[in-house]
This record gives C-alpha cells, sequence and structure tokens, in this order.
C-alpha cells in the first residue's frame, strides 16, 4: 500500500464491503470470518489491496457491532474501519465516504478471497468505470413467474459480474446519493453508476475469484486456496 502521494498521480482507495450478516450462509460464524486455508475469507480479500503499491487507503467496512473491537487478525494492519448498514447499498456509501479526497476507488466484496494483482491492475488501470467480469460459459435463460421459459440470450453477449469495481470516486458517490434519495437499489455498484454516472466496461476477471455466499462453495474455495498456498 502506497503510503505517500504526488499531485500527478491519481489517488487510489479501496473499500472492502463485509458488513453483511452472511444471512444466506447460514452456521454460527458470518461467511466473511469463515476460515479457509487457515485464513479468513475476509483477511485474504484484503491483503492484495493492502500489498498494492498504487493504492493509499483500504476501507474495510464491517457490521456496526463488529467495528469496536473488530476481529484480533484485523487490529495494527493501517487499514480504516467502517461501520456497515442494513443493506449493502448502506455499506458502501459509509465506506465511501470515509474516501471522498480520493480520485478513484476499487470496490470489492469481503467474501472474494481470491482477487488477485493482475485482475486489479485491469480495472484500476481502465478509464471511467470499469468492473471485473467473466464470460458466461452456461447457456442462461430468461422464465417467467410460472417458470416457462421466455428467451435464450445470447451467450456471446453475457457476462458474469464480479469485484473490484472501479469508478472515479466522486462519481460513484453522486451515483449513491442520487440512488439513495430516489429509492433505487441494486445488486452492484456498476448498475448505480450506469443509471446516474455513465457507461461502464467490463475487463477480464479470474474464474478463481468467486464469492463465497453458501456452505457448498467452501469445498470449493478450500480447493482452490490449497492450490494457491502451494504456489
Amino acid at each position: 500500500m502506497s503510503t505517500t502521494s504526488s499531485p500527478d498521480i491519481p489517488r487510489v482507495a479501496a473499500v472492502i464491503v463485509a458488513g453483511g450478516s452472511g444471512r444466506r450462509f447460514g452456521g454460527p460464524v458470518r461467511k466473511q470470518y469463515l476460515s479457509i486455508g487457515g485464513q479468513p475469507v475476509l483477511l485474504r480479500a484484503i491483503l492484495p489491496f493492502l500489498r498494492h503499491p498504487r493504492i493509499e487507503r483500504v476501507v474495510v467496512v464491517l457490521p456496526a457491532e463488529d467495528v469496536e473491537p473488530p476481529p484480533a487478525w484485523l487490529q495494527g494492519m493501517g487499514i480504516v474501519l467502517a461501520a456497515g448498514g442494513a443493506e449493502r447499498g448502506d455499506s458502501v456509501r459509509a465506506g465511501l465516504a470515509l474516501v471522498a479526497d480520493c480520485d478513484r476507488v476499487l470496490i470489492h466484496d469481503g467474501a472474494r478471497p481470491f482477487i488477485d494483482r493482475d485482475t486489479i491492475d485491469r480495472v484500476l488501470e481502465a478509464e471511467g468505470g470499469a468492473i471485473a467480469a467473466v464470460p458466461v460459459t452456461d447457456t442462461i435463460k430468461q422464465v417467467d413467474e410460472s417458470g416457462a421459459i421466455t428467451g435464450t440470450p445470447d451467450r456471446a453477449r453475457l457476462w458474469q459480474a464480479q469485484t473490484p469495481q472501479g469508478f472515479p470516486c466522486a462519481a460513484i458517490l453522486h451515483a449513491y446519493d442520487r440512488a439513495a434519495a430516489d429509492g433505487f437499489a441494486a445488486t452492484d455498484d456498476a448498475a448505480l453508476f450506469e443509471r446516474y454516472a455513465g457507461p461502464v466496461r467490463v475487463v477480464m476477471g479470474s474464474p478463481r475469484n468467486l464469492k463465497v455466499t453458501r456452505p457448498e462453495d467452501v469445498a470449493v474455495a478450500e480447493a482452490i486456496a490449497a492450490e494457491l498456498d502451494r504456489g
């Protein structure tokens, strides 16, 4: 993580969003705190940003009840903590408020433990709004309320969104403020940027960059961690 900045170099921050309750995961441990390969999911998600030479500030958004005090393994890392809200959008806004003086921000899900440096670089180097994504490999069906298929989109034009998602700080803050005023909610940051700020492009993500959301994801994550940790 960079500790100095120049007037000629854009100031870059990362917001790691881990403010959710993990309701879909179930169990006594929040999914972002689950140990994968001997390290918490959230710690694995944070470290690539903390180690990146161009990122000068890392904000981690936690459930409000976990901020003071935070988990012991988050203490002394040089990160900034923020208290999350009831919905993901509330948590993102809380994190963005702490990086408003930066030029560009990368927003990353704290439940994605295998983000790699190359993907971060591709999002960071893109102009305007950009997100990590991978091409869809399965055929996707549109269905109605009864389950009947109503359409089959062209798979060649479909990409699965991942994080990080990168934006100019002022523009994504404006988009979140507009969305809050309109009562508009979206499942990712790019959808808000598209609606209120401008176009967003995709850059290549990674199949390993999965989100640990359900119990069945754990076995896959453990296998990826074992492969990566072997070097």
